[in-house]
């Protein structure tokens, strides 16, 4: 396995970074650390929902409906996500079209990504390399507990009942119980598989791969501002973005039980990336 910190420069003056996951371990961050550079542009969003709601039956509701008159005319975020899904040069011509002499970064960082296959991933790659851009993964990972504890509490805090939730449930224990053996947790939480599918689709130096317990230091944010090309700007170790509202709550059996259930999971990231074993549990 390659040392996931030296990378090679990429060969290419424009870079397009395709964040793959993972929800509640740092996305939003990452995305407001690439807005903080001058030759970054990320477009009209940070989560573009394009290759999700193409691909995977389970996240079809991403998929825009074909746009009204007045959408048309006014070429809204909803009429362009709606042209990508139906098109898919018009995904790689529109961030194609960001680049100038001054933009060489821009990113569709869209956590539900992970749930990708390796063969759409070589695709997305390779639809940047035939126009002159160089393609990088990122992955932020997290304790499935923990990532698993946050995304239920902040989607009940927000009422959203999208991702695996009962509609109408407010009871956080109750959510929590029915949530982890869902799907939508299983495809935002299998690091392994995810993981595994992306050095199928990518050379290991154009992967990066952060853990959410240790990414706000210095050393960390060293790495990743080398990895994406971009000025360190150490204010962001400082730096909360889309932090749940509510604390959520500890049941130590429960969470057991969800340990086991995804110890896949830590075994592979215990192998893989040992730090984990002390910052995860």
């Amino acid at each position: 396995m390659p040392d996931l910190m030296k990378h090679i420069s990429s060969r290419y003056d424009r870079v397009f970074i395709l964040g793959l996951g993972f929800q509640k371990c740092g996305t939003s961050w990452l995305y407001k650390y690439l807005q903080q550079s001058q030759i970054f542009d990320g477009g009209f969003e940070k989560e573009y929902h394009i290759w999700d709601a193409i691909d995977i039956p389970l996240l079809e509701y991403n998929q825009e409906r074909k746009p009204g008159l007045l959408s048309r005319i006014t070429r809204g975020k909803r009429y362009k996500r709606h042209i990508m899904q139906t098109d898919e040069d018009e995904y790689f011509d529109y961030f194609t079209s960001l680049y100038d002499d001054q933009i060489g970064l821009t990113a569709d960082i869209t956590p539900s990504y992970s749930a990708l296959s390796s063969t759409r991933m070589s695709k997305i790659s390779e639809g940047f390399r035939e126009r002159g851009v160089s393609c990088k993964a990122v992955l932020l990972i997290r304790d499935p507990v923990n990532r698993i504890k946050s995304a239920v509490r902040y989607n009940l805090d927000r009422k959203y009942y999208r991702e695996g939730i009962k509609i109408g449930e407010n009871n956080y224990f109750d959510a929590l119980k029915d949530y982890y053996i869902t799907e939508h947790c299983s495809i935002r939480t299998r690091y392994d598989e995810t993981i595994q599918r992306v050095y199928e689709s990518f050379d290991p130096s154009d992967v990066y791969v952060g853990i959410y317990e240790n990414m706000f230091q210095s050393k960390q944010l060293d790495d990743i501002s080398s990895f994406l090309g971009i000025d360190v700007d150490n204010e962001f170790t400082k730096v909360q973005v889309n932090k749940t509202k509510t604390k959520a709550e500890d049941f130590p059996d429960l969470e057991n039980e969800i340990r086991k259930y995804f110890d896949p999971v830590y075994q592979y990231c215990y192998e893989m990336f040992p730090e984990t074993r002390g910052l995860w549990r």
